[in-house]
């Protein structure tokens, strides 16, 4: 089964900038960068659970970014 999730490029963030364009830059870099480690996953191991008794999956990073 293919994968959900294909590569990004990942925006470096820049050197020197406003408040709100840093943040945003870095937002954009750290949702890229869980992107490309999602990327080839299988379908089951982006809904695999990290640890009990957390719920917590790849998937669901992934929805809520």
């Amino acid at each position: 089964m293919p994968a959900l999730v294909e590569p990004v490029e990942r925006p470096e963030p820049p050197q020197h900038a406003d408040e709100r364009t840093t943040m945003d830059a870095f937002l954009d870099y750290h949702r890229a960068t869980l992107l490309n480690k999602c990327a080839g996953l299988s379908d089951s191991q982006l809904k695999l659970r990290s640890a009990e008794p957390s719920t917590l999956s790849l998937l669901g990073l992934i929805r809520h970014m």
